[in-house]
């Protein structure tokens, strides 16, 4: 994976998640905020395949994508 192929991107989803789902999918430095009828996983630092294969893992899970956005700030 190169850098100019790689992206911040942020999720936000319907459902339950639960800790384990950051070591067992999310590249390290991802975090994880829980709402009432959401959840927020931010600073996804991967390849446009990366954030496909998580979104795919949370649709298993009964996930329902409400927003996906990249982070275009830089650092």
């Amino acid at each position: 994976m190169s850098a100019p192929d790689t992206q911040r991107y942020t999720l936000r989803c319907r459902g339950r998640l639960d800790a384990d789902f950051l070591a067992d999918y999310c590249p390290a430095g991802t975090t994880l905020t829980i709402g009432q009828e959401s959840f927020t996983l931010a600073n996804l630092h991967t390849d446009q395949a990366g954030v496909l294969g998580i979104i795919r893992s949370l649709h298993n899970l009964g996930c329902t994508l409400l927003a996906l956005t990249i982070d275009t700030s830089d650092e």
